[in-house]
């Protein structure tokens, strides 16, 4: 390391003598020129003095125009100021700064640095974030924590559907619909993922339902008639059709069907009333989600605490068991995995089908 500062220094100051020692000898070239300047003058003059002498012009406009011309003459040669000059010593300064900083700073880089701490690989760093609890990680952290995961475990969905949710958070919906496309792939029977493809296709177009989002929520109503969100988009979407009846009737259906205490009912509530006093949808706006790590991990918090509260509310539920045993173990909660589980047990005890199939969302996927 000392022997690439002692390099740094010694190249600096042989730069410094090469700027310094050309710019020298163009000073000492130039010493006692006259300002270039002051030569256009003097030939304006002469040219002025042609012209007379040719008859192209009067006296009057020789005798104005050369008094001109020689008033700017003298002003500009009252203006002309001698360069300032470079003195050897300061010369040598030159050189010796040159020199001198960077060894300056690698003594001060040995005394605030950690010239003996080795860089942390990619593959380390991964490994303490996958340790620390996601609230603390930074997005690009997040995004790569669940792309080890994904890669780790190629034929689960679960979290296919967390990178997703996180990437289109991120603005990244192209990535986010690739995912969420194989995520379907590997398990058609799954209505949420057709709503969150939907969704996130929403987003990318600015809050529009577009036909690709609209068939993604037709698909996942085909599977679950009950889903909120994708009959909400469709009521959105037949409204903005011209359907304004029916999609209203259909917004009032779900604001009916969300249990108490729900989020969602409130802002749904609110937009029902404005779509009524304005007598149409108002222009869609782009759907905004977390932008930071923490929200983002905030967020996929939330979806798996609302499954969670759902099963708690509806236990009879084995594909949603299995679902919130396989998100904790993407999240690396072992001990809420643990809890989840021992609870399906408990519930399927008599369904060992059913039970199988939780328990086997608890294992790494196999390649």
């Amino acid at each position: 390391m000392i022997g690439f500062w002692i390099t740094a220094a010694l190249l600096s100051a042989a730069a410094s003598y090469v700027v310094v020692s050309r710019a020298a000898r163009l000073e000492a070239q130039t010493e006692g020129a006259e300002d270039p300047s002051l030569d256009v003058y003097r030939r304006q003059l002469r040219e002025m003095d042609d012209l007379a002498d040719r008859g192209l012009l009067t006296d009057d406009d020789h005798r104005s125009a050369k008094t001109e011309a020689a008033r700017r003459l003298l002003g500009a040669a009252e203006q002309t100021q001698a360069p300032v000059r470079a003195t050897p010593l300061a010369r040598r300064w030159v050189f010796i700064i040159a020199a001198v900083l960077p060894l300056l700073a690698v003594a001060a880089y040995g005394v605030i640095g950690a010239p003996g701490l080795p860089d942390q690989s990619f593959v380390s760093r991964l490994a303490k974030w996958r340790q620390a609890d996601p609230a603390t990680l930074a997005a690009p952290e997040l995004v790569a924590v669940l792309q080890q995961v994904v890669a780790e475990r190629p034929t689960d969905p679960q979290p296919l559907m967390f990178l997703a949710r996180v990437q289109a958070a991120m603005d990244d919906e192209t990535s986010a619909i690739r995912n969420l496309e194989t995520a379907i792939r590997l398990a058609p029977e799954r209505a949420d993922l057709k709503t969150i493809l939907g969704e996130t296709l929403v987003i990318q177009a600015k809050g529009e339902v577009s036909p690709d989002a609209l068939q993604a929520f037709k698909s996942a109503l085909a599977i679950d008639p009950s889903d909120p969100s994708a009959r909400y988009h469709i009521g959105r979407a037949m409204m903005a059709e011209g359907d304004f009846a029916g999609g209203l009737k259909i917004w009032r259906s779900v604001l009916a069907s969300l249990p108490a205490g729900d989020d969602r009912a409130a802002s749904l509530s609110e937009e029902i009333a404005t779509v009524v006093k304005n007598g149409g949808l108002p222009k869609p706006v782009a759907a905004q989600g977390p932008t930071g790590g923490a929200d983002q991990a905030a967020f996929i918090r939330s979806m798996v605490d609302s499954l969670a509260a759902r099963l708690k509310a509806s236990p009879d539920d084995p594909a949603g068991w299995a679902r919130l045993v396989r998100s904790y173990g993407v999240l690396g909660e072992t001990d809420a995995q643990a809890k989840a589980l021992a609870e399906a047990r408990r519930l399927y005890k008599d369904r060992p089908d059913l039970l199988k199939t939780i328990e086997d969302s608890a294992k790494p996927a196999s390649n």
